[in-house]
Parts: structure tokens; sequence; C-alpha cells
């Protein structure tokens, strides 16, 4: 077991970040829950040749992977159907906000959603987000456009009540 950094305190230490950028490309928890046992199983698996530096880039890239094999295996869910879920008058602001955020995530193709999520929640670079996803950095760009361009019709469409969501901390979206 490396010394620099074993499996399990990584793990540990970053579960949370881990599960909530699943939840991002899943949309709902139980669906990132998986994907995320599936990406740390076959993560840790090649643990002893990861890079201590690049850990949590590699865990990232397993999860996306992960999602895109999931997302092939299951149908994608409509909007009315995870609306259809939500008591909308039961959440706070904020909350609403995510899954309205999460709703129209749900929309994009798999690859556009993670390209949108790389960019705009974690804050990646075009480069960082090309190697992250395992492509071009054009197609990051092209990519993130047509997702970006698919939330600002839905929100003109007025599938979600609110023009502007905060979707990482500093960054506005719409």
């Amino acid at each position: 077991m490396r010394e620099d950094l074993d499996f399990d305190g990584f793990v540990r230490e970053r579960y949370d970040q881990l599960l909530r950028y699943a939840v991002m490309l899943t949309g709902r928890r139980w669906d990132a829950e998986e994907v995320l046992q599936e990406a740390l199983v076959r993560c840790l698996k090649r643990w002893r040749k990861v890079p201590a530096d690049n850990a949590v880039a590699y865990a990232r890239k397993a999860i996306y992977h992960e999602f895109l094999r999931s997302a092939k295996r299951k149908p994608l869910v409509t909007l009315d159907e995870i609306a259809g879920q939500l008591d909308l008058e039961d959440f706070a602001g904020a909350v609403v906000a995510r899954e309205h955020v999460l709703a129209v995530l749900q929309i994009l193709p798999p690859r556009q959603r993670a390209a949108v999520v790389a960019r705009f929640w974690l804050d990646l670079t075009e480069a960082q987000t090309a190697v992250e996803l395992g492509c071009s950095v054009g197609t990051v760009k092209s990519l993130t456009s047509r997702g970006l361009a698919k939330v600002r019709e839905t929100w003109k469409a007025g599938a979600v009540e609110h023009a502007t969501v905060v979707t990482s901390p500093g960054r506005r979206w719409a």
C-alpha cells in the first residue's frame, strides 16, 4: 500500500465531494451512489499506479466513465418525471434551485452534461475538462456550447421557474 495516500483515507476525505459530482451527473442521489461505488471499485484496482497529486482527477474521470456506462444501461429520466417527484412547497429556496438545476441537467445528453458540470460546477478550464473527459478542447467547447444552449432554451421555455441559479461559489448560470 502507498504510504503517501492510502485508498481508505482518500475515500474518507473526498467521498462527499465525489458524490456531489456524481449527483450533478446523474441527477439522483441513489444513481450517484451506485455510479460512485462502481467507480471507486475500479479506482481501487489501479490505486498503486495513480499519482498522489492526481488522485481526485483520476477518481472524477472514473466517475465520468462509469456515468457514461450507466447512462447506456438506463433510460434517461424526463423532466416531467423529475418534476412529478418534487413537492416544491416543502423545499427551501436553495434546495428548489438545486433541484431545478438537476432537472435541467437531465435534459442534456450524458457527454454534454458532463462537460457543463465540469466547466461550471467543478470550475475546470477547457483544457482540464478535455483531459477529464478524454477528448479534445474543441470537443469540450462544442459540448459546452450545445449544452448551455439547451439549458437556456429550457429556461426560456418556462420549464424552470428561476432564471438565474448559482451553480458554484461565485458563478452564475443562464
